[in-house]
């Protein structure tokens, strides 16, 4: 199952559509040590693995050019996932960090030393932006806040006050918390990597087979 997004900044632009797969994570509790792999190009042919847990990713087209950028649940197997892509891509660089669930995560430290800061239950989207700063406010640890809302789209905050919106299309299902988790992961690598999200021009999110 393949689902459709596009990208809306808070002035309601609306980007280029993109596209998210369907993976199945391992419980985790709604805690994640993540790594995540940022390189210049499209994907490579392979570069999402294969196997029972195939790397989740996105394409992006900033604007300084086209990037890949590969998630995985703990430290990657190669340069570029687990089946290793035909023709190696630069590397610019690799994200490691920890992303919780902060509506289910009641243990104070890992709210505190979370990278990434996704809620698992979707509100309205009145009030979403002043819940996102409050919570960067209280967790200063935090680079990247995510909130699903209840119309399929997912409100993004990072740190430096940049706001974007990524929406569902019509007739295309939901993506559900993991999936936001895994983007907003995808987010902050390539935030870790100079790019910002208004630079932003084009994100497809993709995973392995």
């Amino acid at each position: 199952m393949i689902s459709t997004w596009s990208t809306v900044g808070t002035a309601g632009t609306v980007g280029t559509t993109g596209t998210l797969g369907i993976t199945t994570p391992p419980v985790s509790g709604g805690r994640w040590h993540r790594s995540v792999q940022v390189f210049s190009g499209p994907p490579a042919v392979g570069a999402f693995g294969t196997g029972p847990t195939p790397a989740a990713g996105v394409t992006v087209a900033t604007r300084s050019g086209v990037r890949t950028v590969l998630v995985h649940s703990g430290q990657p197997d190669g340069p570029a996932g687990p089946a290793g892509p035909t023709t190696p891509q630069p590397l610019l660089g690799t994200d490691d960090h920890f992303a919780v669930d902060a509506d289910t995560c009641t243990e104070g430290p890992w709210l505190d030393c979370a990278d990434v800061l996704v809620h698992s239950r979707p509100r309205q989207r009145s009030g979403a932006w002043l819940r996102l700063n409050r919570v960067l406010v209280r967790h200063v640890g935090c680079r990247l806040v995510a909130l699903p809302l209840l119309d399929g789209s997912c409100a993004v905050a990072d740190r430096d006050g940049t706001r974007c919106l990524l929406r569902l299309a019509e007739g295309t299902g939901t993506a559900g918390p993991e999936r936001w988790s895994q983007a907003a992961s995808c987010l902050h690598g390539l935030l870790s990597t100079g790019h910002t999200l208004d630079g932003l021009r084009h994100v497809s999110f993709l995973t392995g087979p």
